[in-house]
């Protein structure tokens, strides 16, 4: 992996995401543990480590008018200013980091992600995150979209069950178009400069995944 050409994207890894918080993702500590070991790396390497963070002011809550009809204060997430969404300590930004403000899924979506990107001419973004089923698919499909090459890390990634963090990975690895899915110490060597290996995306939907063959699957990448 060129690593002029490399950045780190760390989506929405946020304390209302925690065991006793409003959302809890499982294994939320070994997501986050693996993030940091991810983040290190990049720093050492010289690799931009981009911060999404999901953050949405009261005046833009407009742009959510169907989610708004149904939407009562005790299921509100992602309150700019709040405890909720700050980013939690273990991965908290640095000096030298770029946050990214987003108030859709997407951390491309109606941000200045793409032209921050391009600025520093980036080509592969290495990703973490959660919701793996929600905004980090968003995130990754403008990705792919728009051009980069997306390397996602399986363990540095997670949801509210394991089931839908599984499913959110084989729907994103079906269409990782140029890129494909790394385990942690791969994903570590990419972002040393090493040779690494993982599972490549060498065609659309080449996972026609049952309930039955999704965990035997996944395992496989």
């Amino acid at each position: 992996m060129n690593l002029a050409k490399t950045a780190l994207l760390v989506i929405d890894l946020q304390n209302e995401y925690r065991p006793d918080a409003a959302w809890p993702v499982i294994g939320y500590d070994a997501v986050l543990a693996n993030a940091v070991a991810l983040i290190e790396a990049a720093r050492k390497a010289g690799v931009p480590v981009i911060h999404a963070q999901a953050w949405v002011k009261p005046e833009e809550r407009e742009g959510y008018a169907r989610q708004e009809e149904i939407l009562t204060e005790e299921f509100r997430s992602a309150v700019a200013g709040s405890d909720g969404a700050a980013i939690c300590a273990e991965v908290a930004a640095l000096p030298g980091d770029i946050v990214i403000h987003k108030h859709w899924p997407s951390a491309f979506r109606r941000t200045d992600l793409p032209q921050r990107l391009a600025t520093l001419g980036i080509e592969n973004l290495v990703v973490a995150g959660v919701l793996t089923d929600s905004c980090v698919t968003e995130s990754v499909f403008d990705a792919v979209y728009q051009g980069f090459r997306v390397w996602l890390v399986k363990e540095a990634c997670g949801s509210m069950t394991e089931a839908m963090h599984r499913t959110g990975m084989l729907d994103m690895a079906n269409r990782l178009y140029g890129g494909g899915i790394l385990r942690l110490p791969e994903a570590l060597k990419a972002l040393s400069g090493q040779p690494f290996d993982g599972w490549r995306c060498t065609r659309p939907v080449e996972f026609a995944y049952t309930l039955e063959t999704v965990d035997r699957i996944y395992e496989a990448l």
